[in-house]
């Protein structure tokens, strides 16, 4: 087996990329990426790789010149530990169903990792930083992905686990189908949301297109998610460009603000139609019969995403329920919408959202972990 490290070459992120196709081309679970965006992540004009402090080296493993394997190995100067010390990333990991493939990937992007940046402690699979991927999904392979979701070959965890690596922390998703169901749910938090238009908040949604609203949620996005394991923060341009990827399929119906008296945005809750089949159709073009192809799958999406959700720290602080009124708002117009699913996405174990629906927790179609190695000194 040969092993290839690099840092840009395009012809080698197509066989990346060739890789990937490869691997799921029978699966039909599987959401191939766009090809063009993926490219984008692998070329000097990427936004992360113009930072200070970034690096990474990509590892490419052949056999008889055919690629059957791929890992990236990340340095973000911002990534730390919630300790504060720095942590080093693995993402981009595919892999032939084999042991001794997988064990020589991660030991180069590790040992990499260990040796020119010094790093100890490696989060796996993150693709450079939580904004842009990261989670191994686990369980529930046998239902359609979502769009946004973690996807992978149902072997990996097993080879992380074999080369080192353990469970830092897991999140779930929950399907809750049915209107008596979903109904029942909006019930549950109808008095959260009465006190919260008593408070004087007003439930209003986010325009993705004017640059003022995005500015409010940016900074209410990274005060409510401070705490929140792997968060690094990003200047307003990195924020519009990470936006972007998701503002094409947000519904203003679904993307839903709290405002105060005063005007100001103090939370936010954000879902979308599940278009994982429509994207799916495309097949990994975003040519024009491609998109063609999205918008006549998109027409027939039944489910949707509650993706995410979050307050600042003052309102938090006032213990009102506001968290549970956006659920109440944004959950409200998806049922209006006649949706007929509504899974709440990617809900870690220790978030307040996850206790919203601690009832729903045996119910959790879907598990995902992210992996830690400590390489010792």
């Amino acid at each position: 087996m040969g092993l290839t490290s690099y840092t840009f070459d395009r012809a080698l992120a197509n066989r990346y990329l060739d890789l990937c196709f490869e691997l799921y081309r029978r699966d039909d679970k599987w959401i191939p990426p766009l090809r063009r965006r993926v490219l984008r992540q692998f070329s000097p004009d990427f936004p992360f790789h113009r930072r200070e402090g970034n690096a990474h080296r990509h590892f490419l493993a052949t056999s008889g010149g055919d690629p059957v394997g791929h890992v990236t190995a990340i340095v973000n100067g911002r990534l730390a530990d919630l300790d504060g010390i720095a942590v080093g990333a693995v993402s981009q990991f595919e892999c032939v169903k084999d042991h001794a493939v997988a064990a020589e990937l991660l030991t180069a992007a590790t040992d990499w990792l260990r040796t020119e940046h010094g790093r100890r402690r490696v989060w796996g699979p993150m693709q450079f930083d939580v904004w842009h991927g990261y989670r191994a999904m686990t369980r529930g392979f046998e239902t359609m992905p979502f769009f946004g979701e973690p996807y992978n070959k149902r072997y990996y965890p097993g080879l992380f686990e074999r080369n080192g690596f353990a469970v830092r922390k897991r999140w779930n998703s929950v399907e809750i189908s049915g209107r008596a169901a979903l109904e029942r749910r909006l019930e549950d938090w109808a008095g959260d949301h009465a006190r919260a238009l008593a408070d004087g908040y007003r439930f209003a949604p986010i325009k993705v297109g004017d640059s003022e609203h995005v500015q409010a949620l940016h900074r209410v996005v990274a005060d409510s998610y401070r705490n929140f394991l792997g968060m690094t923060p990003l200047d307003p341009d990195e924020f519009r460009d990470v936006f972007a990827a998701y503002a094409e399929i947000l519904d203003p119906r679904f993307t839903i603000g709290a405002w105060s008296a005063d005007g100001a945005l103090c939370g936010f809750a954000i879902a979308y139609p599940d278009h994982a089949r429509a994207v799916q159709a495309m097949g990994g073009s975003d040519s024009v019969l491609a998109r063609i192809r999205f918008l006549l799958h998109a027409r027939t999406a039944t489910r949707a995403v509650f993706f995410m959700l979050g307050i600042t720290a003052e309102a938090s602080t006032r213990r009102r329920g506001l968290g549970r009124a956006l659920w109440h708002a944004c959950l409200r117009s998806l049922v209006a919408a006649d949706f007929e699913s509504v899974i709440f996405a990617l809900l870690s174990e220790d978030s307040p959202a996850w206790q919203f629906l601690r009832d729903c927790r045996a119910e959790a179609q879907k598990e995902y972990v992210l992996f830690e190695a400590n390489l010792g000194p």
